[in-house]
């Protein structure tokens, strides 16, 4: 082994252990967060509802990312430090593949004779990603694994295709590589739709770092734009809509249809300038920004935002340009950092509409351009001011200016992520007026056991929707609980206005039945009925309501549905038994209670009806 190759070697493995290492020091506070937001649907309920059975065949969107789910699931069931530590593993491994993408484009033809600091730039670069706190999203929430996961792969395609393309490989090892890289390709595109845009990116980093007659290239490459196919087969194919995933593939094809593409193109300019900032200047960060719907490109924030990204789109084909012409190899990695984020941000962030207008964790894969690109520019700002400053001091002296402190940031970032209380609390300061974030506190408290505040937030929800049958069924059960009759009654009643629903007619039959209103009780058990055959609870207390108004009969057969449903409930064969006792029909009544004993041992209410009827004791 050559001393190059050694020092290769020794360089990754010591950028692997620095990722690593800041990645947990930064995440240290995240192995027993909560599980929040979208989790309980897309890792906590699908995990309960879908066995690794159900993974195969290998069909359905974000496939591979459900199925590490699953893992997790089948390995710790639903204990989410086993959850944080696979995505925060996940993390530390994108840092290392960052820093593999920036030091193979120094090796590339274009700039391998540029004589840049490459394992310092690339370092820099893989550790700004990993400190950055934007990061935390899709980190710390485990549900964004879709969009780690998904980079993971996409940067682990770019960086074999890299090391294939490098002229130290050889023909055995070129092979391999290419077939890693093509692997990575399609994997990536059964875990999120932003890997879309790899073929395109594979695409541009060939003819812009690399030379060659042009058709071989091409040809090499073409593998890699067949996988271009996939998320259109899996979204629009035959058979889409089934296999795994097909609930979220069922929400984003509702959004493609309700959502104006140009109303949510020309709102993505203003926040892509949003994310832009946040990479900037990481403050204010928010898991709901109360972001509005743009309508015009004329309006004055979007048409500024418009021209703000112009500017830096063609400013980066200008400096690429630049450093074609014989400038600074540091150019090159700007631009093509720049590019980079304008490019893997376009999936989120164009004509697909989407309805929630923006989330952190839609920076994840473009910030590791966005990284390489900083990276450039703090060792092209040193060669300028700084030039007889070694490399080492550049990177040390960028390691504490930026990483330390963006890592302190991402760790008190963390600490918001600790329960659902601590999320939306900071949520709502942020975004006071936004509905569903008001909503969500109060959900929290109420789940919390706080209902004074689930009631003031639940409350202030209503003002701002008063419409939302959540909150007023919500409220109308803290009422309930709370001995509050007229309170829940006024609630549930309004829950049902906006929303008919068999729930809430069936609480609401409750609350009747309770205070010995038994007309209005029946008529709510019935309704719930009507909007829910079968519904088993309802049945049962349906006949409880009409054997206390005295209808035996009515009572009878209520009891009888219960048992039809469910042949082992012991209340309802011994409600039955009661109804027969009650008509003078001691054999059925004894044969009633008998069976219910038989079922429930232990049924002290039903053994002392068989004796009261003069049957065994």
């Amino acid at each position: 082994m050559t001393d190059s190759r050694l020092t290769q070697r020794a360089s990754t493995i010591a950028a692997a252990a620095s990722c690593l290492l800041l990645a947990v020091a930064v995440y240290s506070n995240t192995f027993f967060s909560a599980f929040q937001f979208d989790d309980y649907l897309y890792v906590i309920d699908y995990c309960r509802a879908h066995s690794l059975e159900s993974f195969w065949p290998p069909e359905g969107t974000r496939y591979l990312t459900y199925l590490t789910f699953a893992l997790n699931y089948r390995a710790g069931g639903l204990d989410v430090a086993g959850y944080h530590a696979v995505n925060l593993l996940i993390h530390a491994i994108n840092g290392l593949l960052v820093f593999l993408v920036a030091s193979s484009l120094m090796r590339s033809p274009r700039l391998a004779q540029k004589g840049l600091p490459e394992f310092h730039m690339a370092l820099l670069a893989a550790l700004l990603f990993i400190a950055h706190p934007v990061q935390t999203e899709a980190v710390t929430y485990i549900t964004q694994r879709f969009a780690s996961l998904a980079t993971l792969f996409y940067l682990l395609a770019l960086a074999s295709y890299l090391k294939y393309r490098s002229s130290g490989a050889s023909g055995a090892s070129k092979a391999v590589f290419y077939a890693i890289a093509l692997l990575s390709a399609f994997a990536a595109q059964f875990t999120k739709e932003i890997s879309f845009t790899l073929p395109f990116v594979m695409l541009s980093i060939e003819f812009a770092f690399f030379k060659g007659p042009l058709l071989p290239r091409l040809l090499k490459l073409a593998p890699f734009m067949l996988a271009m196919a996939v998320i259109p087969l899996t979204l629009f194919g035959l058979g889409s809509g089934e296999g795994v995933g097909g609930e979220i593939m069922g929400l984003q094809l509702k959004d493609l249809r309700e959502i104006s593409r140009h109303d949510y193109l020309v709102t993505q300019f203003r926040v892509i300038v949003t994310y832009l900032r946040l990479l900037v200047v990481p403050v204010g960060q928010n898991i709901e920004y109360d972001y509005p719907m743009f309508h015009s490109l004329f309006t004055p924030e979007v048409l500024s935002s418009f021209v703000f990204i112009c500017f830096l789109f063609f400013g980066a084909i200008y400096l690429f340009y630049r450093s074609v012409k014989g400038g600074s190899g540091l150019l090159s990695l700007i631009s093509a950092g720049t590019l980079w984020f304008f490019t893997t941000i376009s999936v989120e962030s164009s004509i697909v509409p989407i309805k929630d207008l923006i989330f952190e964790h839609r920076l994840y894969l473009p910030s590791a351009g966005a990284a390489i690109a900083a990276s450039a520019a703090v060792f092209l700002f040193a060669e300028k001011f700084f030039s007889r400053a070694s490399a080492w001091k550049v990177l040390a002296a960028a390691v504490v200016l930026f990483v330390l402190p963006l890592s302190v940031a991402a760790f008190e970032r963390n600490k918001v992520w600790k329960n659902e209380l601590t999320l939306y609390e900071d949520a709502v300061k942020k975004s006071p007026s936004k509905e569903r974030v008001r909503y969500n506190l109060a959900w929290a408290y109420h789940r919390n056991g706080e209902l004074d505040r689930a009631i003031e937030e639940y409350s202030a929800d209503l003002r701002l929707a008063p419409d939302k049958d959540k909150a007023h069924y919500n409220l109308a059960l803290i009422y309930r609980g709370m001995g509050k009759r007229e309170e829940a009654q006024r609630h549930f009643l309004e829950a049902l206005r906006i929303k008919p629903d068999p729930v809430a007619y069936y609480n609401l039959a409750m609350l009747y039945h309770s205070a010995g209103e038994l007309d209005p009780a029946i008529a709510s058990y019935e309704a719930a009925l009507k909007a829910r055959p079968g519904y088993e609870d309802a049945l049962y207390n349906l006949g409880a309501a009409l054997m206390e108004k005295g209808d035996l009969a009515g009572a009878a057969e209520r009891f009888s549905s219960v048992i039809r449903l469910n042949p082992l409930s012991a209340d309802a064969i011994y409600n039955l038994g009661r109804v027969y006792a009650k008509e003078g029909d001691t054999r059925r009544a004894v044969l009633a209670f008998t069976e219910a004993l038989r079922i429930k041992p232990d049924f002290a209410e039903a053994r002392a009806a068989l004796a009261s009827v003069g049957g065994a004791k």
